[in-house]
């Protein structure tokens, strides 16, 4: 007589021998069925799922153009101080508002090349020099050739490393040409289209300078609007010797020493002014000062926050996008029901399930995300070999370990938010999801 098992115990090792082939198969196929029953949903579903990644895609994309945009706009803005010294203080003389030691308000305060020079004594200052700039438009003469409306300035060899000068040809004034009045000329490289041929060198030519011959010694550039660059530089020694007797000048520059800004050498500077053209240290009109450095943290500051803002609007299309994905899996599990309860009665684990639902939105997210990153990669490149540049706007870029790490983030996001419906779907009971039409 055969005995017969308990229907609970025959139950259970069906059950078993279920999942144990279930189980088998699925390793044996390194689950390649499974990646090919994703594609084939995710086509047939082509409006649904061209529309999730699109989201996607825009989301990745923006964001790489909006770094890249962002550091052309740093580019542009940081160009202005490229040739520049940052740590210079302009100092102009403006005219008293108080009265002081019986002397009326309203007069001007002249600086002088003395106190150019004296200035350069006091602690926390590495140069001092000073600037003159003839009021009166100048005139240059070469052959039969001219150049008129020229800005004639007089600086010393130091001016020319706190205003924008790049060299393009010969050289900067030097020490020498300050103390033997030298009369040699820096000219700009309008000026030099202006006088000489395409093809010959300026450097070493003879030109009229208001009628006074000057040696051309070198050709440059300044990194500043078209209304500023028709400019020639002169010692300024050689300046008052022939083309302005009086002491009194523009303009005084003054360069810091390293980690001593404007704030740590006033209190002397003002007070040496002050007993020099008698005017009050309270008196704010006295003196009109730009702080380069302060313009330069200014900038740096206003970069911040623009890059701060693009992060938050970049990552805010990344979450549309990926709440687009959280949706759009949302009806999937509700779509398919029937499917994942027909599948964990034949055996399916809860794991297998949570699995299926998340390769799909891996698919979605890292093939739209990688494509949108190639596509902003690609325009932002594209840009910057165009050389698309404007007054505050040049050489666009995208930094890769950040845009890489903008995709990992973003496959990440949309995991997480194909998470949830993933979640849904293993809470399905199978004889509830049969039931469901």
């Amino acid at each position: 007589m055969v005995k017969k098992a308990p229907l609970r115990t025959l139950a259970t090792k069906t059950k078993k021998t279920i999942n144990v082939g279930y189980n088998r198969e699925k390793l044996l196929m390194f689950d390649f069925d499974r990646w090919i029953e994703i594609g084939q949903f995710l086509t047939h579903h082509k409006l649904r799922t061209g529309l999730t990644a699109f989201g996607v895609f825009w989301g990745i994309f923006m964001l790489v153009i909006l770094l890249g945009m962002g550091k052309g706009l740093e580019h542009g803005m940081m160009q202005m101080f490229k040739h520049q010294a940052v740590n210079v203080v302009w100092l102009y003389g403006m005219k008293a508002s108080l009265p002081f030691q019986g002397l009326p308000p309203g007069r001007p305060i002249e600086l002088t090349i003395d106190d150019a020079i004296n200035l350069n004594q006091l602690q926390g200052i590495e140069a001092s020099v000073p600037w003159f700039l003839l009021q009166q438009k100048g005139s240059i003469h070469y052959g039969l050739r001219n150049a008129n409306a020229i800005d004639i300035a007089g600086i010393s060899s130091q001016g020319a490393y706190q205003d924008a000068q790049v060299l393009l040809k010969g050289r900067l004034l030097n020490p020498l040409d300050t103390q033997e009045r030298r009369k040699v000329v820096v000219v700009n490289e309008k000026v030099v289209q202006m006088l000489f041929r395409l093809e010959q060198d300026p450097v070493g030519e003879t030109i009229l300078l208001e009628k006074i011959p000057f040696r051309i010694v070198g050709v440059m550039t300044r990194e500043a609007p078209e209304a500023e660059a028709r400019i020639v530089y002169i010692p300024y020694t050689t300046l008052q010797a022939t083309l302005n007797p009086k002491p009194i000048v523009t303009w005084i520059g003054i360069t810091t020493h390293i980690g001593a800004g404007w704030e740590s050498v006033k209190p002397q500077v003002t007070r040496y002014l002050s007993n020099q053209h008698h005017f009050d240290l309270a008196d704010a009109s006295a003196l009109y000062v730009q702080d380069g450095s302060l313009r330069y943290r200014q900038i740096q500051s206003l970069l911040i926050g623009i890059r701060f803002f693009l992060i938050i609007v970049g990552i805010g299309t990344l979450l549309a996008g990926c709440v687009g994905v959280s949706n759009t899996m949302l009806v999937t599990v509700k779509e398919r029901t029937r499917e994942i309860g027909v599948r964990k009665a034949i055996g399916a684990k809860p794991s297998d399930i949570l699995l299926m639902i998340m390769q799909e939105t891996f698919v979605i997210t890292l093939l739209a995300g990688y494509l949108g990153l190639v596509a902003g990669v690609g325009l932002i490149e594209a840009l910057r070999r165009l050389g698309f540049q404007a007054d505050f706007f040049r050489d666009p870029e995208v930094d890769l370990p950040i845009a890489f790490g903008a995709l990992l983030v973003l496959i990440l996001a949309g995991l997480f938010a194909g998470f949830l419906p993933a979640r849904q779907a293993v809470k399905i009971e199978p004889i509830e999801a049969l039931r469901h039409e």
